[in-house]
């Protein structure tokens, strides 16, 4: 058996293969990139010892990702009702 590696990104939209799903998927991975870069910097907020501005931080991107992510999940949910 040959070992296959599966690489899986977060910013895939299974069943849609509309324009709005390539868009939204593009839209959703460039969040990825936008979370990481905020509690990158809430990271270093932390290290820098200023750790109740980088907690507001760190709760408020996590809070954000969350949202944007779910958001498209309840449309795709919502079409199938």
């Amino acid at each position: 058996m040959a070992n296959k590696a599966i690489m899986v990104s977060a910013a895939t939209i299974p069943n849609d293969a509309s324009g709005l799903g390539k868009l939204m998927g593009e839209m959703l991975g460039i969040a990825d990139y936008v979370a990481w870069g905020g509690l990158i910097f809430a990271g270093a907020s932390w290290m820098f010892n200023n750790r109740t501005v980088a907690i507001e931080r760190g709760v408020g991107v996590t809070a954000g990702y969350l949202i944007i992510r779910k958001s498209w999940a309840y449309v795709q949910f919502l079409k199938g009702v």
